[in-house]
Formats: C-alpha cells, sequence, structure tokens
C-alpha cells in the first residue's frame, strides 16, 4: 500500500514538473535578448533566496519591482538542464524542491553553462519575467 502511495507521488511530481517546464518555456521569449551595459547599471542586485521570498510573501508587489526589470542574481545552482522546447535553463535554489529562480539561457551560452556544476554558487545576469507555477523566470541570461 505505501509503494502505491509512494508512486503516485513520484508520479505527480513528474507530472507536475512537466507542466511547470511547459508553462515556463511558452512564456513571452520576447526579453531574451542579452541585457546592454546601459541596463546593466540600473540592474537590482539580489540573491534568489531574498527573489523568491519577495515573490512568495506578495506576487503583485514583487512584480512591481522586479518584473521586466534587470536583475544580477546570486545564488547556488539546484538544476541544470534543458526544458521540453530544448531551452538550457540554470535553476538556482529558491526555497523548496521545486520553488525556483529559473534563469533562461540562449544556445549561444552553452559553453559556459556547460561548465556549471549542482551546488555551485554563481552570479547570473537577465531580465525577470515573474512567476510561474512558483518558481520566477529570468530570460535573457548570461553569466556575471
Amino acid at each position: 500500500m505505501k509503494s502505491k502511495k509512494f508512486l503516485h507521488l513520484v508520479s505527480g511530481a513528474v507530472v507536475l514538473a512537466f507542466v511547470f517546464f511547459a508553462v515556463a518555456s511558452s512564456d513571452d521569449k520576447s526579453t531574451e535578448k542579452e541585457i546592454s551595459e546601459t541596463d546593466l547599471a540600473s540592474a537590482i542586485h539580489i540573491s534568489a533566496s531574498t527573489l523568491y521570498e519577495d515573490y512568495d510573501a506578495n506576487e503583485i508587489s514583487a512584480d512591481q519591482k522586479y518584473k521586466g526589470k534587470v536583475l544580477v542574481i546570486t545564488g547556488r545552482i539546484e538544476s541544470i538542464g534543458k526544458d521540453i522546447t530544448d531551452n538550457i535553463y540554470v535553476a538556482l535554489e529558491g526555497d523548496g524542491f521545486i520553488n525556483v529562480v529559473q534563469c533562461m539561457f540562449s544556445d549561444d551560452h552553452v559553453s559556459e553553462t556547460s561548465e556549471l556544476r549542482k551546488g555551485q554558487s554563481v552570479k547570473i545576469k537577465g531580465r525577470c519575467s515573474g512567476q510561474t507555477l512558483g518558481s520566477i523566470i529570468v530570460r535573457g541570461c548570461s553569466l556575471q
């Protein structure tokens, strides 16, 4: 009986992860262009955990502070991979199992992202797209 419950839990987590990456990938890709030096000068410097906490506390307030703005985010890598549409992402620890700051990279960053390791501390710049299914999406990312 316990093994069936565990199997259902794992199956549910897999489906949830699939839906999460599908929704995150279908978000507006117009903000994927690289961040210019002019944009970087006005960037908000923030940790991944603080960014996630702000969104968790009040999504509307956090959108006003961060959505559409350039962020320089520091944090530890939770995972590195490609979503279901083959887009490169680096997920920074936020708060919990699936609650992360998901940083989306263009294919131009394959070599630098292939050097990264889970648990590594990094600094990433990108433009905040807001929250999707519990995770914060940041697009047009590059390593600092």
